[in-house]
């Protein structure tokens, strides 16, 4: 694995697919609201590294160094 600085060659974390550039983000699980609860938001603290290509399909939070 390659490092450089605020992003990292290798596989995802997230999807797997192996040697890309990848980015130190935090998952966020996301619950709708509905009639009957109000919607709510869910960091996990454990960072990981995740490709371009999930960080832009699927809720995160950029981790800080």
């Amino acid at each position: 694995m390659e490092s450089r600085g605020r992003t990292s060659r290798g596989s995802c974390e997230n999807c797997g697919f192996p040697d890309v550039d990848r980015v130190r983000v935090r998952r966020v699980y996301v619950v709708p609201a509905s009639w009957e609860s109000e919607g709510s938001e869910t960091v996990v603290p454990e960072p990981e590294w995740w490709c371009i290509s999930c960080c832009s399909q699927y809720p995160n939070d950029p981790a800080e160094e």
